[in-house]
């Protein structure tokens, strides 16, 4: 059955897909209560890096520390300060772990986070993981990649056909582990009823275009389990070359009034700036080394 809170209705999945040996993947969804008033809801996916070992074990941390630390939160602060600070303990927390335990030098992990509280979805975002947005129709990205293709694609260098089969479009410029100082996207959405919203690691977004992810939602019509069955369907019939993970939310609320403005993409805090590759010790078979 699909798991549902008060106003939303969600379903997650993930995939080791047709070459990785290991998935180093994970994602957070509210664990399903008795109670179906609990709200705001927390959400995120994370895709690590560093090795069979290390990947896992960065996304994970990040999924962790990201629930504890968005649960410990003072309350007189905002929904955004909240989910900031809890991206930038996840990124700590790794950093940290990195430092001490030899296996795991050098690991990192995407992180794109979602709160959704009322009629209104809260982001924090750091990597390459993505969220979408669809309404009436209408798939919009939210977040910005941090790649270098994707980069690339904002300066005017390449087109986004070009980043697509660019041999460079898996290595990221930021990650959570790098670094102790961490700065965090944000991006806030009005939302609508029937509004849905798709996190997703580049496991998915690498291999089916926006175009056929508009298809295939529209495809599942209300059916979310539907969904995220297909849509790592197709990442597999593409080739599945990645891990796949993708946690879709619907918004089943009243929220702002209708309108067919799409939401402002995530803003970036400071900016972007390269760091050094995760995982680049580890060895080509055991690892994703500069990719996501």
């Amino acid at each position: 059955m699909t798991p549902a809170l008060r106003n939303l209705t969600y379903a997650c999945r993930t995939d080791v897909g047709l070459t990785r040996k290991q998935n180093e993947d994970n994602f957070c969804a509210p664990v399903q209560s008795t109670d179906p008033e609990i709200t705001p809801a927390l959400f995120a996916v994370a895709d690590g890096m560093g090795g069979h070992r290390g990947g896992k074990m960065a996304s994970q941390l990040a999924v962790d520390t990201l629930r504890s630390s968005y649960g410990a939160a003072a309350s007189d602060k905002t929904e955004e300060q909240k989910i900031v600070k809890a991206v930038q303990d996840a990124n700590l927390k790794i950093f940290e772990t990195s430092a001490v335990v030899p296996e795991y030098f050098g690991m990192g992990t995407t992180l794109t986070s979602l709160i959704v509280s009322g009629g209104k979805a809260i982001v924090g975002h750091v990597g390459d993981s993505r969220l979408y947005h669809y309404r009436s129709g209408r798939l919009t990205q939210v977040t910005l990649d941090h790649s270098l293709v994707a980069q690339a694609v904002r300066e005017g260098i390449l087109t986004e056909e070009q980043a697509r089969v660019h041999p460079q479009r898996n290595i990221i410029t930021k990650a959570l582990g790098t670094h102790s100082d961490l700065d965090v996207d944000t991006a806030h959405v009005e939302l609508q009823r029937d509004d849905l919203l798709l996190l997703a690691s580049d496991g998915l977004h690498g291999l089916v275009e926006d175009r056929d992810l508009s298809d295939l939602i529209k495809e599942a019509g209300r059916d979310l389990e539907k969904l995220t069955e297909s849509l790592v369907q197709a990442a597999l019939d593409r080739g599945g070359i990645d891990n796949v993970t993708i946690v879709v939310v619907r918004f089943d609320g009243d929220g702002e009034t209708k309108s067919e403005t799409p939401p402002e993409p995530a803003r970036n805090t400071a900016p972007l700036e390269t760091t050094r590759t995760p995982g680049a010790e580890a060895s080509p078979d055991d690892s994703e080394s500069s990719e996501s």
